[in-house]
């Protein structure tokens, strides 16, 4: 009973390393990966066949040692070369949780290294983006700059051909009046000039009536 006790303990107890403060894990490799996971899953194997193995001669030694002498001593060896095999399958069982959790840390740690390592990068092609979108923005800024010094300019060249435009159309008004206005006194003139010519011939067929008149 007591060396079972002192297995147990043995057992449970935790490691003198995992006392001490455990050191950073290092990256991992894919063959290293391999090898301690292929490592534990052998351990967990031969830890599952020594359990059976255990089982089975514990078994045995039940059924034989009735058909010893000493049937209680047999009993006991048994059950503590039971407790010898199961206590190294956990023994194999725990080196394998082990190098599992090795293999965890490890990963989180190549994982650490990978984003430290393309850190830089990422922050170089972030900081590229930025650049390239400012680059971009400040040309769509002068692009719709001069557009908008396009359309004003435009604008402008629009509404002074506008006003020459009305400039010249008045102009052709006022000359198309002035020629009216010119027709109209040379009209005038002639209307006048026809009207005196009528009355000089008036006075003129009076003044040769009144001398016929006369004589």
């Amino acid at each position: 009973m007591k060396r079972l006790l002192l297995i147990l303990t043995v057992l449970f107890l935790p490691p003198a390393w995992a006392q001490e403060a455990t050191p950073a894990a290092a990256p991992i490799t894919p063959q290293e990966r391999k090898e301690l996971l292929d490592r534990a899953q052998s351990l967990k194997s031969e830890a599952g066949r020594i359990k059976a193995e255990a089982e089975r001669q514990r078994k045995e030694a039940d059924a034989s040692c009735w058909k010893k002498t000493l049937v209680s001593a047999c009993l006991e060896d048994a059950r503590r070369a039971s407790i010898d095999s199961n206590a190294e399958a956990r023994r194999k069982e725990t080196e394998a949780r082990r190098l599992e959790r090795e293999v965890r840390q490890r990963d989180q740690a190549t994982k650490r290294a990978r984003q430290a390592e393309e850190a830089p990068k990422i922050r170089a092609a972030r900081e590229k983006q930025a650049a390239e979108a400012q680059a971009q923005a400040a040309e769509n800024r002068e692009k719709r700059e001069l557009e908008e010094e396009k359309r004003e300019k435009d604008a402008r060249k629009a509404s002074a051909r506008a006003q020459m435009q009305e400039r010249e159309r008045q102009q052709k008004l006022e000359e198309q009046k002035r020629k009216e206005e010119r027709a109209e006194r040379k009209a005038q003139a002639w209307l006048k000039k026809d009207q005196q010519r009528a009355e000089a011939r008036a006075r003129q067929e009076e003044q040769r009536r009144q001398a016929e008149q006369k004589q």
